[in-house]
C-alpha cells in the first residue's frame, strides 16, 4: 500500500462544474484499439510538429465557453469524473486521457496518484496511458510502483524521436510497454524493440488532408478524385510494412490503425491485403485468440 503524497492545491488552474448525468460514464469510442475512454483531466499544449492538427484540441477549443469544454483547452480538471471506471462491470480497454497528456507537467502528482489508486481498484480493466513527455513517465513511475493492468506507452511519430522516447519508455517498470506511431510522420527504424510489448501505426486524419501541399508533408494518403476515393500513397506504404517486419521479426504485437484521409476510415486500414490488429493481451472478455499475437 503506498503512502498517500501531501495534497495540494491546483493553483489558479480551472475546474469543471459537473456535467449533464449522460457525460458522467467513461465513452465509447471510435478509436480502434481501445473500448472506452475516460477523461478526469483536459487540456494539453503543443509539443512537436505530431500536435499540429491534434483533434482534442480542436474539438475542445471549438466547444470552448459550453458545460463539457468550459476553458477550452486550457488546463481542466474535472474530479466528478474520477469514479467512472468504478461504475463500469464489464472488462474493457480504457484509454485514459485521450482529451489530455497524462504526463503533461502542468497536471499535478496528486492528481496522478488518484487516477492510479482508480485504476487499482479496476484490476478488470486495462488502462492505456499514452504520453509524448516520456521523461515524465519515468520520474513519476519511479515514486510508485504501476499497476499491473497500467499499460505504459509513448507517441514516435518520426524518426527524430525513436532513440530518446524508447529508451525511457524501456525504463519504466509495466506489464505493458506499447508505441503510437500516430500520425506517422516519416519511415521509422526503431532497432531494439526488446521489452516492447505493441506497436500500434496510423496515418493522420482531418480536414486539413483536403489541402494537397498538406498531404504531400503529412499524409500517408492521396486522393484521387477521378473514382473519387482515398487511397494509400504508394511512396509510404513502405513506412507501415517497415514497422509491421520490425515487429513480427522481433515477437511484438502490431496494430494498423488505418492509412487516414478526410475521415479516419477514408483510407481503410488493409496493409499487404489484410488487416493488422494484435493486442499484447487483453481482458478476457474481449479476447478473441485471432486478435492476439
Amino acid at each position: 500500500m503506498r503512502t498517500n503524497p501531501p495534497r495540494r492545491k491546483a493553483g489558479s488552474v480551472a475546474t469543471a462544474a459537473p456535467e449533464p448525468e449522460r457525460e458522467h460514464e467513461v465513452n465509447e469510442t471510435n478509436i480502434a484499439w481501445t473500448k472506452l475512454t475516460w477523461n478526469p483531466v483536459s487540456g494539453c499544449k503543443e509539443l512537436t510538429s505530431g500536435c499540429a492538427f491534434c483533434y482534442a484540441k480542436t474539438l475542445s477549443e471549438n466547444k470552448r465557453g459550453t458545460p463539457g469544454f468550459p476553458n477550452g483547452f486550457d488546463l481542466t480538471y474535472r474530479p466528478h469524473k474520477m469514479r467512472e471506471p468504478l461504475r463500469i462491470k464489464e472488462p474493457s480497454l480504457i484509454f485514459v486521457n485521450s482529451m489530455s497528456d497524462f504526463f503533461w507537467n502542468e497536471i499535478s502528482d496528486d492528481y496522478r496518484h488518484q487516477m492510479v489508486d482508480i485504476m487499482e481498484q479496476c484490476p478488470q480493466h486495462e488502462f492505456q496511458v499514452l504520453t509524448k513527455r516520456p521523461e515524465e513517465m519515468v520520474r513519476f513511475a519511479k515514486l510508485r510502483k504501476l499497476p499491473g493492468n497500467f499499460w505504459a506507452g509513448v507517441t514516435i511519430e518520426s524518426q527524430r524521436y525513436v532513440d530518446e522516447r524508447l529508451a525511457l519508455l524501456k525504463q519504466v517498470d509495466a506489464s505493458v510497454r506499447f508505441v503510437s506511431a500516430e500520425p506517422l510522420l516519416t519511415a521509422l527504424d526503431f532497432g531494439d524493440l526488446s521489452g516492447v510489448h505493441w506497436v500500434i501505426g496510423g496515418g493522420e486524419s482531418g480536414p486539413h488532408l483536403t489541402d494537397a501541399k498538406l498531404r504531400e508533408s503529412r499524409g500517408m494518403v492521396d486522393y484521387v478524385k477521378t473514382q473519387p476515393r482515398w487511397v494509400p500513397r504508394a511512396d509510404r506504404i513502405e513506412w507501415a510494412r517497415s514497422m509491421r517486419d520490425q515487429c513480427t521479426s522481433q515477437g511484438v504485437a502490431f496494430f494498423w490503425k488505418q492509412w487516414g484521409g478526410l475521415f479516419p476510415t477514408s483510407g481503410g486500414n488493409e496493409l499487404d491485403g489484410r488487416t493488422w490488429e494484435q493486442f499484447p493481451r487483453l481482458p478476457q472478455a474481449l479476447a478473441p485468440a485471432q486478435a492476439m499475437l
